[in-house]
């Protein structure tokens, strides 16, 4: 009876504290069901929680259960619940006409339109035909019986009035229509109505899944209207994509539509030649949004010379991964020769005239290697009478590992003086101590920059960037991009997919976006800290961002959404996006989405077991209900995982379903219908277009449970989450349970962003609520347990005074529990976020957005000059001179896009450089010696045998050195031989010599990549070899089956020099490297081909194999040379 008791309070209360009730409506509604209990043969608790229940799970407000014109509550209050329960009726188009004019932001002119072309289409669709209607109610009139026909429904009134009101705006609108509601029935509708306007729509989904799935389902209906209707996402071949974009519907993802548009402009494949872009229907609106609009698509341009940088960035990963971040905050530089530090600081002192005093100094400073710390500080005393410009702070390693003030050494004087913070390790060693992440990365960057200059010959005049110029402007981008790599997390931030690393959009949508790579080398350094295959950096020569495609349909923007979002997101979009409307549509029947107050949990322990214990609860079954099914949402795959743990020692495990990976198939969990007692554990992959389908006994016990286990990125990730459940009409209940220490960064700024006068009104606020909570606590006749006694006093004796004493203890603690101390901490944190939120949407909108617009406005500016080139240049010589020139512009957007000009004199300045660039190509010459212009060039001219400007191609790339020397080596070789010139054979000789010895450097270097990325890693491994030891044993495989190729090709030559005879030459394609290992394991295979295909995109795209052939002449002058007296 006691636990009973206590559920009963908690029911109550429950009705209370999540804010559906008040308190004496509370009261009411107890009085009333105590009143009808009387005279039941029922148990009193069980029977008044299964009615309380019912009314927390359908949300019936008091109002429901009193009279119109007075308060009281109605008589057979039992019945009256279980009618509203059970009521399935549509809403009428009045209360939906009603509730949409509420909003205020449609105008009354559409409105009493709407309503009277839905009331004349909807009374004659029982008929076959109505002539009498025109316009666009005969419009409407022919889409719902197409639906009716090729579907089997009839649309709703809601669907009717979403697309009426689509139809009737002059320019874009999104709508709101919940999950569950049919929102692909309105898009087909409306994208069919556009049509008989003329247009051709482009129909946009949230992913390719969708995109297909709808076109698929709604085919017959477009069939029917004589419509042709087509999905670009699954499309790979030119013909399929042509023949795609000539239906008047086209169904597809923001990447596609972007990516087929750049195919078309930047390629010039022929796949969309005549398609405009006239209107846009968006389903789901997230791409619209302004944190999504900075979405950028680009088609892959392979940049060869890219491949150079890997060394310096398994460099720079080396560096980074000996640094050391001590708790104290300070951070220790890379383990180093403190003469080498004392060296560096001297030969940079620009203020010292005296070569012999620096001579000097450097000379003393070899004495500290392998010096004693005391050594070391005699020395630096010494050191700063020299260059009192200098003051050392030396420290050593405590006991905790923290640092250890040691000594200062510094001059006496007033100078002004350069302070050096040390850490001394003995044996000469040290590490330098930085107290800022700039300071750290500016020394990296130098230190990196230092060592490259000492290599680099390369002198640059043109305004297209070279090696050099790119390393400069970027080197220091990399370095905090490899700190960025250390930081994050597998199972969070990204998975491993495939051959390699996959972005994971854990805050918006959940999706492993396996077609994403990060750039400035993020993704590059994320490969070696799990050794995976290396892939290089990409140079980006095309781009579309998700504004750019929408701005192109102009004022013809149409959207169907579950979740808009709040009202501050939305004023940015129609700044963005001006003149786009927007509106609410009703839910077509009452929705019953029950939301539980929400909580924040300091302890992370304690929040995976409130969590734990919360789900437990709900999929269990009570005195008063049967067991649910519950959902819970995660942020990040890794906490997922967690959680799964956690659950399995109370869930059984075949009733325990984790979703959380697209890659994987999920048609178990999505396709299935959920039981009773189901848990789906998952991210944010459940909350965006998963339509989960609920059993009956989980409807009847509440339907599905919805635990959100973080605060979304924005309010319309959290609809979106909370949609899963209570969906056309059914209950649902959802709530918030999340820890404070995963608040991010800008929440929890905003949190600490605290006035005196607001500290104090929160310290005042704290002290009120710790009283309140020890009055609660205090006194009895406000507990939980006063009221439990005074029902069970009333039950055994039904007499005004105990009635009156049972509602008394009722008030009271409905009164004393009226305070919301719980849900306060969410409530801040969401207004925290909220203000965090509008902080980076302005921030986009005034910097971001900008910055991409911009770089689309230089982007069109290389369009029309390519135009140009296409029109100009004969196409024998574009298929040299177009890649050249992609990466000509590649290099200038990324060295010169943040120079602060205006965007018209950079426009201008582009197109100068171009041109520029362009004639330089037209003469032969590299703009830059990161165009790979010399050994194309040269491959040209060879095929078409030009032999001596071929052969002048290589030796260009020879003396330019950023192609390397093998490959033009060995090509030059072979257009030496087929040109057979006096003396070829020596000629070719000394070539291919040369590239057998510089394959022993290219060798040396592979091998000190993969042990600079090997040394680093923190990452447990696994036996056997990685992806990244394969991928380079392959790389060295090909190296290796290229040098026995030349030395093969060099003793054929040596012997033919020594019989002075000649050779024949057969030419082959580069995968005929690898002809004697077709039987290697396919994996292997697979491999080794790819490497094959790269070593080809570097220019060596023939290989060649050598005959010697007997000369009786050339026999005869060389026994003639050697008879010959000197």
């Amino acid at each position: 009876m006691e636990a009973s008791g206590k559920l009963l309070s908690s029911r109550l209360l429950s009705l209370l504290k999540n804010r559906q009730w008040e308190r004496d409506d509370v009261v009411k509604l107890f009085k009333a069901l105590v009143k009808e209990f009387n005279g039941k043969n029922e148990d009193f608790h069980t029977w008044m929680m299964k009615i309380i229940h019912q009314v927390e799970i359908h949300k019936i407000q008091v109002s429901d259960l009193t009279f119109q014109n007075d308060s009281k509550i109605v008589d057979h209050i039992e019945a009256k619940i279980n009618e509203i329960a059970t009521n399935t009726n549509e809403k009428t188009l009045d209360e939906i006409v009603e509730e949409i004019r509420r909003q205020g932001n449609i105008d009354e002119r559409i409105v009493a339109c709407v309503k009277n072309t839905v009331s004349s289409v909807s009374t004659c669709l029982s008929a076959s035909s109505a002539p009498h209607l025109q316009g666009i109610k005969q419009s409407l009139f022919k889409l719902c019986k197409a639906v009716e026909k090729t579907k089997k429904y009839k649309p709703r009134l809601t669907q009717m009035v979403s697309w009426c009101i689509l139809a009737l705006s002059e320019s874009s609108r999104l709508v709101q229509v919940l999950t569950g509601e049919g929102k692909s029935c309105i898009v087909a509708m409306f994208a069919a109505y556009q049509v008989t306007m003329g247009k051709t729509p482009d129909i946009i989904s949230s992913s390719p899944v969708l995109a297909e799935r709808d076109a698929k389902e709604w085919s017959a209906f477009y069939k029917r209207l004589n419509i042709t209707v087509d999905v670009n996402t699954n499309k790979s071949k030119d013909n399929e994509l042509r023949k795609c974009y000539e239906c008047q519907v086209v169904y597809g993802t923001t990447d596609s539509f972007a990516g087929d548009f750049l195919r078309q402009r930047f390629h010039r494949k022929d796949v969309r030649p005549k398609r405009e872009f006239q209107c846009v229907i968006v389903d789901e609106v997230d791409s619209l949004m302004l944190d999504k609009g900075l979405e950028v698509v680009y088609l892959s341009t392979e940049v060869p010379l890219m491949e150079s940088l890997n060394g310096m960035l398994a460099n720079i990963w080396f560096v980074v991964n000996q640094l050391k971040c001590l708790d104290t905050g300070e951070m220790l530089g890379p383990i180093q020769l403190f003469s080498q530090v004392l060296s560096e600081i001297i030969t940079e002192n620009k203020n010292i005239d005296q070569l012999s005093i620096v001579q000097n100094a450097v000379d003393e400073t070899k004495q500290l290697d392998n010096a004693s710390v005391g050594q070391t500080e005699a020395f630096l005393n010494m050191f700063v009478r020299t260059f009192p410009e200098y003051l050392f702070q030396l420290y050593q390693e405590g006991p905790d590992g923290n640092l250890q003030k040691l000594n200062e050494i510094s001059p006496t004087g007033t100078y002004m003086k350069q302070e050096i913070s040390v850490l001394l390790l003995g044996n000469g060693k040290c590490r330098l101590v930085y107290y800022e992440k700039d300071s750290l990365v500016k020394s990296l960057g130098k230190m990196i920059k230092e060592c490259l200059q000492s290599e680099s010959k390369e002198h640059n005049e043109s305004r297209i960037p070279g090696l050099q110029d790119l390393i400069n402007e970027k080197v220091q981008t990399w370095i905090e991009n490899a700190l960025l790599a250390t930081k994050m997390t597998l199972g969070n931030e990204y998975v491993l997919h495939g051959d390699g690393v996959s972005p994971v959009d854990y805050e918006s949508t959940g999706v492993v976006q396996n077609n994403m790579k990060w750039g400035e080398g993020l993704q590059q350094f994320l490969e070696m800290k799990h050794q995976t295959k290396l892939s290089n950096m990409s140079l980006i020569t095309n781009f579309m961002s998700n504004v750019g495609l929408f701005k192109r349909y102009s004022n013809k923007i149409f959207g169907i959404t579950g979740t808009l979002g709040d009202q501050t997101e939305l004023d940015m979009l129609k700044k963005l996006y001006s003149g786009i409307d927007t509106c609410k549509i009703p839910s077509f029947r009452r929705r019953k989405l029950y939301e539980l107050g929400g909580m924040v949990i300091k302890d992370v322990k304690d929040w995976i077991k409130m969590v734990c214990i919360v789900v437990q609860d709900q999929v269990s079954s009570t005195i008063y209900r049967g067991p649910r099914a519950a959902l819970v949402i995660c942020e990040t795959i890794k906490r997922a995982e967690i959680f799964y743990r956690g659950l399995a020692n109370t869930i059984p495990l075949d009733k325990l379903k984790l979703y959380v990976n697209n890659n994987i198939d999920n048609a178990k969990i999505t396709d299935s219908t959920v039981q009773a007692g189901d848990v789906i554990i998952a991210t944010n992959l459940a909350g965006r277009g998963t339509d989960l389908k609920v059993c009956e006994s989980v409807n009847e016990a509440g339907g599905l449970f919805v635990m959100q286990t973080f605060l979304p990125l924005n309010v319309r990730v959290e609809d979106q989450a909370f949609g899963r459940t209570a969906r056309q009409g059914s209950p649902g209940s959802a709530q918030i349970i999340m820890c404070a220490s995963h608040f991010s960064d800008l929440t929890q700024q905003v949190l600490n962003i605290n006035t005196p006068l607001t500290s104090l009104l929160i310290l005042q606020c704290c002290l009120i609520t710790q009283v309140l909570h020890w009055i609660i606590q205090m006194l009895p006749w406000v507990t939980e347990y006063q009221f439990e006694e005074n029902v069970n006093r009333y039950l055994g004796n039904h007499s005004s005074e105990t009635h009156e004493e049972m509602i008394s203890a009722l008030t009271c603690l409905l009164t004393m529990n009226s305070f919301p101390f719980q849900g306060r901490n969410l409530e801040k944190a969401k207004e925290a976020r909220n203000t965090a939120v509008n902080t980076r949407l302005s921030r986009f909108l005034e910097k971001n957005i900008p910055e991409i617009i911009k770089k689309e406005e230089f982007f069109s500016v290389y369009l029309d000059v390519l135009d140009n080139v296409y029109e100009d240049v004969l196409s024998d010589q574009r298929d040299v001179i177009v890649p050249c020139l992609h990466e000509c512009w590649g290099l200038w957007l990324l060295i010169h896009f943040s120079e602060e000009k205006t965007i018209e004199m950079l426009k201008e300045q582009l197109k100068v450089d171009l041109s520029s660039a362009k004639g330089t190509l037209l003469s032969k010459q590299s703009p830059s010696s990161m165009v790979y212009y010399y050994i194309r060039s040269g491959n040209n001219f060879r095929e078409k045998g030009h032999f001596t400007e071929s052969i002048e191609m290589y030796t260009r790339a020879l003396e330019d050195g950023a192609s390397g020397e093998i490959i033009p080596l060995y090509n030059r070789a072979l257009a030496t031989i087929r040109k057979k010139d006096t003396g070829y054979i020596a000629q070719a000789l000394a070539d291919l010599e040369k590239a057998d010895k510089a394959i022993v450097s290219c060798k040396s270097h592979l091998a000190q990549i993969l042990t600079y990325i090997k040394l680093s890693s923190q990452e447990p491994r696994a036996e056997g070899s990685t992806l990244l030891t394969t991928q380079f044993q392959m790389k060295s495989m090909v190296v290796d089956l290229l040098q026995m190729n030349i030395q093969d090709a060099v003793m054929k030559l040596k012997r033919a020099e020594s019989r002075g005879g000649n050779v024949s030459l057969t030419e082959k394609l580069t995968f005929f490297l690898a002809e004697h290992f077709v039987f290697i394991p396919p994996r292997l295979l697979k491999e080794l081909l790819m490497e094959l295909m790269h070593v080809k995109s570097l220019g060596l795209d023939t290989i060649f194999s050598l005959d010697t052939m007997f000369s009786f002449s050339g026999f005869v002058s060389k026994i003639l040379k050697r008879w010959a007296v000197p």
